[in-house]
Order: C-alpha cells, then sequence, then structure tokens
C-alpha cells in the first residue's frame, strides 16, 4: 500500500497549486488525476498545427497567478491579452479603468432611450469595482519571497487582511443574482441582456458587475494556458511530489483514511484534499467507522451534492481558417466578448428555451433549430484567437478561431436521448460561424480548413 503526508485527488488548477505548495514545504505529496493529462479545464491541444484551448482561453492574474509564477520560480513568459467587447459593428478595445466610460459612451449611442439606466449602471459597475480592487487589484502578499522574513511580512500582511475582511463584508452583502441589481437598475431588456447574458444564469452581483475590471487583468501564457499547466507538474515532480495521471479513484474510507482506485491500488494518507468532482467524492465516500454524528452530516451533504443537476454550460466551436492573422487583428483583439445584435437573447434562452424541453416529445427537429438560430443571432460569443497573443500557435498565414457561448446542458441530453446528437451539433458549428462571418468577421465561414466542437455533453463526460 502506499503511505503518503498528502494526497491531492483531482488535477486541476486547484490540485495542482495545493500539491505544489505542500511540495514546496518539503511534504510528501501525491497528486492523482483521472485523465491521461493534468489541468481539467485549464489546458491546450494543437490540430493540424493550430493551437487551441479546450477550457479557459486566458488566465486572469487576480493578484495570485503572477505571484505564484514568482514564488515558485516556474519558467514561462507572460504575454498580454487585451480584451475587446463588440456590439454589432461597434468595438471597444479595452484598455484601463478609463475604458469603463468609453463603454458608458457605446452604450448609450445603441440605447438612446436609457442613457439615464446606462449611467446608473456604470456608477454600479464602478462602485463595485473598487470594493473589489482588495482581491483583483494587489498581489496577495502570501505569494512573496519576503514571506520568509516573518517581520518584514507582517505590516502588509496585515493590512492586506483587514482590506481583506472589510471586502469580504461587502461581498456578503452583495451575494444577490446579478438579474435582480439589473431589474432594479433598468427596465430595458435588451440593455440588461448586453451587460449580462454572458454569465451563467444567477451569478453573484460582486462578481458578474466587477468582472469589467478583469478584462485589464487577462494574461496568456507562451505556449498557452496548457503550458503553464505543464510546468506546475514539473515543478511538483522537482521538489519531490508524485503525479499520477490516468487514475480514478474508485473509493473513499475516511475512517480509515484509504483510498482505492479502479485498478485496485489502496493509498493510504494523512491528510487528503478533493481537488476533484464533488459527486465523485460523495458517490465513492464510505461512512463504515463514522460516529452517528458525524453519519448525519455526511449524508445531507451527500443527498445534498447528488441531487444537484447540471444547468447552464459552454459550447465551443473551434475553427482553422485561411486567413491571415491580420484580418483578425484589424477588426478586433485576440480576445472578445462579441454580440451581433443590440436586442439581446430577451426570453430565447429562457421562457422559449423552458417551453421547447416541455414541449420535447412532440417538439420537430425544424422547431428546434429555428430556436437555434435566433439564439445564435442574439447571443454573446467569447472569442478567442490564440496565434494574435503567441505568433507560434498557427501555422504561417493561418488563424486559429475558438468561438463560445454559454448553452443550455439539459437541452443537449435531450438531443442526445433522441440520436440527433452529432447532427445537432454540426448544426451548432454552422450557426456560430454563420452569425460571425455575418457580422464581425465577414466572409469567414468561405475560408474554413476545419472544424469541430466541444458540446456541455462532452464537458460532462470527462
Amino acid at each position: 500500500m502506499v503511505n503518503k503526508d498528502v494526497i491531492v485527488v483531482g488535477g486541476g488548477i486547484a490540485g495542482l497549486t495545493a500539491a505544489l505548495s505542500l511540495a514546496h514545504k518539503g511534504k510528501d505529496v501525491l497528486l492523482i488525476e483521472k485523465n491521461d493529462h493534468c489541468g481539467g479545464l485549464m489546458n491546450s491541444f494543437v490540430r493540424d498545427g493550430f493551437r487551441f484551448e479546450g477550457g479557459a482561453r486566458a488566465l486572469v492574474n487576480a493578484g495570485l497567478v503572477k505571484p505564484l509564477i514568482k514564488e515558485f520560480g516556474i519558467d514561462i513568459e507572460v504575454l498580454p491579452n487585451p480584451i475587446s467587447l463588440g456590439i454589432e459593428d461597434r468595438i471597444l478595445r479595452i484598455d484601463g479603468e478609463e475604458s469603463l466610460f468609453a463603454y458608458a459612451e457605446l452604450l448609450k449611442a445603441l440605447y438612446t432611450d436609457s442613457t439615464d439606466e446606462v449611467d446608473r449602471i456604470i456608477q454600479a459597475i464602478h462602485s463595485i469595482i473598487e470594493d473589489m480592487k482588495v482581491l483583483y487589484g494587489v498581489d496577495n502578499p502570501l505569494f512573496t519571497k519576503k514571506k520568509k522574513n516573518i517581520l518584514t511580512l507582517a505590516p502588509s500582511v496585515i493590512a492586506w487582511i483587514f482590506k481583506f475582511m472589510r471586502t469580504m463584508y461587502r461581498i456578503s452583502k452583495m451575494d444577490t443574482p446579478f438579474e435582480d441589481s439589473l431589474d432594479a437598475i433598468s427596465s430595458n431588456q435588451s440593455l440588461k441582456d448586453i451587460i449580462g447574458q454572458h454569465f451563467f444564469r444567477k451569478t453573484p452581483v460582486f462578481f458578474a458587475l466587477s468582472y469589467f475590471a478583469l478584462y485589464n487583468d487577462y494574461i496568456y501564457p507562451k505556449g498557452g494556458v496548457g503550458a503553464l499547466i505543464q510546468k506546475l507538474v514539473d515543478a511538483i515532480v522537482q521538489r519531490g511530489g508524485e503525479v499520477r495521471v490516468d487514475t480514478e479513484i474508485a473509493g473513499v474510507d475516511p475512517y480509515n483514511k484509504i483510498i482505492t482506485d479502479t485498478a485496485g491500488n489502496a493509498y493510504h494518507y494523512k491528510r487528503m484534499i478533493w481537488a476533484g468532482d464533488l459527486k465523485a467524492l460523495y458517490a465513492t465516500a464510505k461512512d463504515a467507522g463514522l460516529a452517528e454524528k458525524d453519519k448525519a452530516l455526511f449524508f445531507r451533504a451527500k443527498e445534498s451534492i447528488l441531487r444537484q443537476k447540471g444547468a447552464e454550460s459552454v459550447f465551443s466551436v473551434f475553427v482553422g481558417a485561411d486567413l491571415p492573422p491580420d484580418t483578425f487583428r484589424a477588426i478586433a483583439s485576440g480576445h472578445a466578448f462579441y454580440t451581433p445584435d443590440r436586442r439581446g437573447l430577451g426570453a430565447i434562452h429562457t421562457a422559449e428555451l423552458k417551453s421547447l424541453l416541455l414541449r420535447w416529445d412532440s417538439v420537430q427537429k425544424d422547431e428546434v433549430f429555428a430556436w437555434l438560430r435566433g439564439f445564435c443571432r442574439h447571443n454573446t460569443f467569447e472569442i478567442s484567437i490564440p496565434v494574435l497573443r503567441d505568433a507560434d500557435a498557427a501555422p504561417p498565414g493561418k488563424t486559429g478561431v475558438i468561438i463560445s457561448a454559454l448553452f443550455d446542458y439539459g437541452l443537449t441530453q435531450k438531443v442526445k436521448a433522441a440520436g440527433w446528437y452529432e447532427e445537432f451539433k454540426r448544426r451548432v458549428e454552422e450557426e456560430f460561424i454563420e452569425t460571425l462571418s455575418s457580422s464581425i468577421y465577414p466572409g469567414l465561414k468561405d475560408k474554413i480548413l476545419f472544424r469541430f466542437s466541444a458540446s456541455p455533453a462532452s464537458i460532462y463526460d470527462r
């Protein structure tokens, strides 16, 4: 049986950071990952010479990533990741906090009858950004080599903790869905859609309305997001830690502190950090040996976790285009959030979708495809073009494009059960590409070398 000080289950960014921190402190650490590579939804891959991100398109520094890289001596170049926001034919390249007011002018030009409401929304965004600066705008002092001298570190840590606690208190007062906050400010549904339809439903207002500040905080690792993940894996091993991939945990015995994998191997730990799928933890954990009080707590938590269902996820289309990077660079940044129609989604992704799902047994494909077309024409897309940040990300004279939008997991599952999942995926790919080809990137559809996609079902199956 393997014996370790600490076992970390799950090789996403949380598990990697935990394992690296512990290995750096001299702990005997084992990181276990069920897939054939670490990173989870933070990964990069290459198709026909084009590099794409499979999950997060870039990283938000948030006072953590750059200090972490510096603290652990990770040898990787960090590249700028400028953001553009676009609505119809208007594109705004974000350049510092003052861009918030340029964004306000853009909105006022589009929603001329709602200028006062735009002002109120922008004021709310600005106010929340100021509150959140302690989290997003300052490097965390705990990630600094000066921490070896506690006397040197103490004043900055105390000051940071005081600001942090004050910010967390204010955040606790803003933990309501952003939709409710926007409803209190504006009655213009299209305006509210443009502000918030690229966030998951019920996202807390403190996060959604402070996100504008993060546009200035994005960074892109040279070699892609996956390059940083591999550097973290290497750093764990260099410090004496162990990383095992293709290893799925099938049983958790918290009383005896033993976990077992699907091959029957057993691992004993003094401490375990579960950084993987929470449902998998509660589905595989045993209650044998636990006190009755602990069993009751365990079953309440298990019941709560296992009854949760997937809701919104992301649909991504990956495109190799026979167009030079400068064609795209002249239009927008390499990372953009773009809405082709100022009217926004309205009820398309709420009431209309709900009606579609409730009537599913009598719904025809043509009705679903008609709904899909409206959904794509009015949605907000996240567009990522790796080669505009890193020139090595595509063959010379070619460009890889990742087009993503929030997408309902339940709809994907209904289609899959009905037996026309592959046809549906192809139609989504066509609609995404057609929408951008007729708006921000004219003629894109005529220059496609290849295309493929990942649906919410693809993410779930990981």
